[in-house]
């Protein structure tokens, strides 16, 4: 039997629409491709292990949180190609590419992305926002 709130966070919706079982069906059935990663850096969860948790895995998925408390900084990582990205706060990030140049984004929570065919370059991120940014991946391995 569940807890209230294992089923409550399983019931969270992203714009009101998606929900992340649905954004787990959306990986199953638009990632079919072998995961590539960027060969210049590590995944995210060996490069910096206390801000990207693994929470749950089989052997087609791996679902991760990633949380930054106001001013961290994450170590140069990358992502595989196919993945899907789920806000579940609003904050702001500095994403910095190994080349030094950055982009600040604004997540929104309730916001996802899917991503596929091609792997993300090395690059760390930072939070520069007053507020704890959290954000779940969904990979293809």
């Amino acid at each position: 039997m569940k807890d209230n709130k294992t089923e409550n966070t399983r019931r969270k919706s992203i714009k009101g629409k998606l929900t992340f079982g649905t954004a787990i069906i959306t990986c199953s059935i638009v990632l079919c491709t072998a995961p590539s990663f960027a060969e210049d850096a590590p995944p995210a969860t060996v490069a910096t292990p206390d801000v990207y948790k693994t929470i749950a895995e089989n052997d087609q998925f791996r679902v991760i949180v990633g949380t930054w408390q106001p001013g961290q900084e994450d170590n140069f990582h990358s992502h595989p190609a196919d993945r899907v990205s789920i806000r579940e706060t609003d904050c702001m990030l500095r994403l910095t590419n190994s080349d030094g140049t950055f982009k600040d984004v604004k997540p929104k929570a309730g916001s996802a992305t899917v991503f596929t065919g091609k792997p993300v370059k090395s690059h760390k991120a930072k939070n520069i926002g007053d507020n704890v940014c959290i954000v779940r991946i969904v990979e293809l391995k």
